[in-house]
């Protein structure tokens, strides 16, 4: 009777003690063994085992035994006893790499072991399960939607809203990920913060009266007095945070999904002076937008060397923007002196939109450390901005005071990120 071969992937453990079993087995029998086997730990099936045995016509019959051979220590069995070939292996990226330090896979692999020191930073292993990244952007945000603000005393325009370019902000961008190295899949906590941006427009003193509030005027202040110098001052900030879910597709692409908050705050002034009569004008403007909302997104890994990585980032999500709107006139003119305000607020006031975008490039300078330099761009939309908000209210001392709050504005800011990523 022969009996076919075959290949039974097992740990070294279980294979000597089958052929221990199957030795004994024919020992009891009372049958003289001869073995040629030859058990092979390696890729490669081991030679057969035969055995001559036994005074009977069955017994004399060359009897050729399963061969059993050990693959090497990416092939594995689960519990149940199945199978398994080699799954993808990500590095501390979630990107394809090689394979370290990661225990527990034949169930997923839910725990990992930190290497020591000497470990990471001296055997040079560029896998790790955490990964934190510490980076200053550098920002620049556009210009607020059209609005006419200033003019000449002849109606020559001389300042609209549409020219208040500010120059950059910066601030930090902290982010804490973890991954799951068998399957790539993470968990990312990310905090940013950019301030001050700040744009100011000085009116220098012209003794002709040469300015004024261009139509329709700020807070229904039409026709306003002619002055003679001013400042325009428009400054605004920044903060986000977020907590994503990063599921791999295959070793170059993760799928983000998650929950951001995104405050973006703005303050208007303009202060215009009559010298020869002593008399000061404020007009004050600040809003403040909340977003709370869900988010997807694509994390890509566009090139991979041995000396460099180019990621690439793109997420949008819509929010929930809980916005408020204050502002405050002042004046000493004795024709109407005192100050009028009105604060304007609503939850939701409307629905926003978040767009990011982002490239990479990481260098490596140590085993742990790599450097990080990239483009960095942020849209929002559908949010309160103070030149938005100066013909909606009505503020004029000793009269009924009206308010309103507008959100259609938008901006845009971009920028460059400088840092560093570590890995642990």
């Amino acid at each position: 009777m022969a009996v076919r071969p075959s290949r039974i992937h097992t740990t070294r453990r279980f294979a000597t003690t089958a052929t221990a079993a199957v030795a004994a087995l024919l020992a009891g029998a009372g049958a003289p063994v001869i073995t040629a086997a030859q058990i092979e730990w390696g890729s490669e099936p081991a030679a057969s085992v035969l055995v001559e045995s036994g005074s009977s016509s069955t017994e004399n019959e060359l009897v050729e035994a399963p061969s059993i051979s050990v693959s090497d220590e990416h092939e594995r069995v689960f519990a149940d006893g199945s199978i398994a070939g080699d799954s993808i292996d990500f590095d501390s990226q979630g990107f394809a790499g090689d394979y370290a330090y990661c225990t527990g896979c034949a169930g997923g692999c839910d725990e990992c072991r930190h290497p020591s020191f000497l470990e990471r930073c001296l055997a040079h292993h560029k896998d790790a399960c955490w990964v934190g990244r510490a980076d200053a952007l550098i920002l620049w945000r556009n210009a607020p939607p059209d609005r006419p603000l200033i003019e000449s005393g002849t109606g020559l325009p001389l300042l609209n809203s549409n020219g208040l370019d500010s120059t950059a902000a910066a601030g930090p961008r902290v982010s804490v990920i973890r991954f799951d190295k068998c399957t790539g899949h993470g968990i990312e906590a990310t905090y940013l913060r950019a301030a001050n941006f700040r744009s100011q427009r000085p009116l220098p003193l012209n003794s002709a009266y040469q300015y004024a509030l261009a139509p329709p005027g700020i807070y229904s202040e039409t026709p306003a007095a002619p002055f003679d110098s001013g400042n325009v001052n428009l400054g605004s900030r920044l903060q986000s945070f977020e907590l994503n879910r990063l599921l791999a597709h295959g070793p170059n692409i993760r799928f983000i999904a998650g929950f951001r908050w995104i405050e973006w705050q703005e303050e208007f002034t303009l202060t215009d002076t009559v010298s020869t009569l002593g008399i000061n004008d404020l007009y004050e403007t600040e809003c403040f937008n909340d977003m709370y909302g869900g988010q997807i997104g694509l994390d890509a890994n566009l090139l991979r060397l041995g000396w460099f990585r180019l990621d690439s980032l793109i997420k949008a999500g819509v929010y929930y923007n809980t916005a408020v709107q204050s502002s405050v006139y002042s004046t000493n003119d004795p024709a109407s002196p005192g100050t009028a305000s009105v604060a304007v607020g609503e939850t939701p006031a409307s629905g926003a939109f978040a767009g990011e975008l982002g490239v990479t490039g990481v260098f490596p300078l140590t085993s742990c450390i790599d450097f990080r330099l990239g483009y960095f761009g942020l849209w929002l939309s559908g949010i309160a901005q103070p030149t938005q908000q100066l013909s909606g209210q009505r503020l004029i001392p000793g009269q009924p005071i009206e308010g309103s709050l507008n959100t259609n504005g938008g901006v845009v800011l971009q920028g460059v990120s400088i840092g560093l990523e570590g890995r642990y």
